[in-house]
């Protein structure tokens, strides 16, 4: 089963602005956690169930596969792989060229650290890398236009007196050396593609398997944006139709404990620092980032405690093959390799991890049911757009 709605599950470091409740931030250390006393509630002692079968729905939007329409596609992919290959027909550097060259940077004869690239393709006009706009020192392109391909050439160059890439070449002059070995043009549409090009950069033999894959993946693209966009009109109706008078305090508490545990994990494996060092390390302020975290599990609860009263209502229950799908497919997403660590890692006091991801699966079973059962109209993004302006 594919992933939802799964607002704060796993979510990692995602922070979203919500506004919401004030909880305390959980003080158990994630390894001391237990779930002797499991927290229950009564669902329908919470939720007040609107209509939620045979509801009708909106989208807006263009599902169907057209040939112009992949076209635009296929020419956007190609453009957006930031990919230049040699133009033969030009030998001389421009001052709008894109050249491809080898450098050295140097100080009294001698290459410094971080000065030296090889098959770099050099914007001229806007002193950047081709695609990239990741700028360069003032002046470190200017100094190639007029000369030809396969000149070796080389010019100084002064770093800002504020260059906190390397203090030690702060307002120095330094010599850089450029090999030039090509003139460049973008690869932007599928007119530019060769067998070649397509073999030596996309994996792909010829350009007919390469457009055979990008047209197999656009289908894909529009029957993922169809399903989702089902899911979330179906979603946003049943929020708006059901009443959720509270949410229950201990299990909101577990929703919260989660995020962070799994938040912190996070940080100690790859940063080898806490989440909130992390946070403020990146200029975060971490009561604020709690906050966040506490509204956004609030808000989502909200959501789950509807679903779980539909599937209550209809008799929906967890099914073994589904739901080993579903939970194995976030060990391997998140690299877990196997089902205990992951459980452990989502289990807090009053809440184990098993039931954590039961919850999930049970409510996107809901979801699918109340999709299904949707009456699901479409009105092409171009009617919707032109009904706006009148």
């Amino acid at each position: 089963m594919k992933k939802k709605i799964l607002s704060v599950l796993l979510a990692g470091l995602a922070m979203t602005s919500f506004n919401g409740c004030v909880i305390e931030e959980n003080k158990t250390d994630p390894a001391q956690t237990t779930t002797s006393a499991q927290i229950e509630y009564n669902v329908n002692d919470y939720v007040t169930l609107g209509e939620y079968k045979n509801l009708e729905v909106t989208l807006n939007g263009d599902y169907e596969y057209t040939d112009e329409a992949f076209e635009e596609y296929l020419d956007s992919c190609i453009l957006n792989s930031n990919l230049f290959v040699p133009d033969d027909s030009q030998t001389v550097v421009a001052e709008d060229s894109i050249v491809n060259v080898d450098y050295v940077g140097s100080q009294d004869g001698v290459a410094f650290e971080g000065g030296s690239a090889e098959n770099q393709n050099l914007d001229i006009a806007n002193n950047c890398g081709a695609g990239t706009g990741g700028g360069y020192i003032s002046g470190f392109t200017s100094g190639l236009v007029g000369y030809s391909v396969g000149d070796e050439v080389a010019y100084e160059v002064t770093f800002p007196d504020s260059y906190p890439n390397n203090e030690d070449l702060a307002g120095q002059t330094v010599v850089f050396t450029f090999n030039i070995n090509y003139i460049a043009k973008q690869v932007e549409t599928r007119d530019d593609l060769t067998d070649e090009i397509v073999s030596e950069n996309f994996g792909y033999d010829t350009v007919d398997a390469l457009v055979e894959a990008l047209q197999t993946s656009y289908k894909s693209t529009l029957e993922s944006n169809l399903q989702s966009d089902k899911e979330t009109a179906v979603l946003n109706t049943l929020i708006n139709g059901c009443t959720v008078s509270e949410v229950p305090e201990d299990l909101l508490q577990a929703r919260v404990d989660v995020e962070l545990n799994i938040d912190e994990r996070q940080c100690q494996n790859q940063f080898s620092t806490s989440f909130k060092d992390y946070l403020e390390s990146m200029g975060y302020n971490y009561d604020d980032i709690l906050e966040q975290i506490k509204s956004s599990a609030e808000e989502d609860t909200k959501t789950r405690l509807i679903l779980q009263a539909i599937a209550e209502a209809e008799g929906i229950e967890v099914d073994e093959e589904g739901y080993n799908d579903f939970v194995n497919d976030y060990c391997s997403q998140y690299n877990y390799t196997d089902l205990e660590t992951l459980y452990s890692d989502c289990t807090v006091t009053g809440y184990d991890g098993e039931r954590y991801f039961k919850f999930y699966y049970l409510t996107e079973k809901a979801l699918d049911y109340c999709v299904e059962n949707a009456v699901v109209n479409i009105e092409p993004a171009e009617e919707a757009t032109e009904a706006v302006e009148e």
